[in-house]
């Protein structure tokens, strides 16, 4: 692997409530690791929680590390490139609903990004156990950029989840 695919650590959260979710999640790390310029570096275990919002399914929840040297704008856009192939339909009036798969950019290793169109990390990251749960399996000495607070003990702090499977 070279330089420039690690020139960048990112670490994207992967979830959906509809369909074989788990196949999903799967299909999605696999896509992404298939990008020219990224490398996959580590997938996390899955996790099942309850859902934020309307009432629906439970969530199955994993995170993939990936070295790259494209801007989080880019990634970002693979992402939902990624989303769209795997049947996502994002509804503009439909907040926190049900869906097959989402991808978000959780956390990356160049600090702060604050954009209307995006946030890294993930603007409501310290407060939902699954996706720090993910995150900090595959980088369990990250810290919040804005506080400084470990994630792992954020992570600790919450309630624990379901580890269902290995992505």
């Amino acid at each position: 692997m070279s330089n420039v695919a690690t020139s960048r650590l990112f670490v994207v959260g992967l979830g959906g409530n509809l369909g074989p979710r788990l196949e999903l999640l799967r299909r999605a790390a696999d896509t992404l690791a298939a990008t020219p310029g990224v490398a996959l570096l580590g997938r996390s275990s899955v996790w099942e929680s309850p859902p934020v919002g309307p009432p629906q399914p439970d969530y199955l929840n994993a995170a993939v590390l990936l070295g790259t040297a494209l801007e989080p704008r880019e990634l970002l856009g693979r992402c939902l490139e990624v989303e769209r192939a795997l049947g996502r339909e994002r509804r503009p009036d439909e907040r926190w609903g049900p869906r097959t798969i989402d991808l978000d950019l959780l956390w990356w290793s160049g600090g702060i990004v604050a954009a209307p169109e995006l946030r890294v990390p993930h603007a409501r990251l310290c407060e939902r156990p699954f996706a720090l749960r993910p995150l900090v399996e595959l980088q369990p000495d990250a810290v919040d950029p804005h506080t400084g607070a470990r994630y792992a003990e954020l992570a600790a702090a919450r309630a624990p989840l379901v580890r269902v499977a290995a992505l």
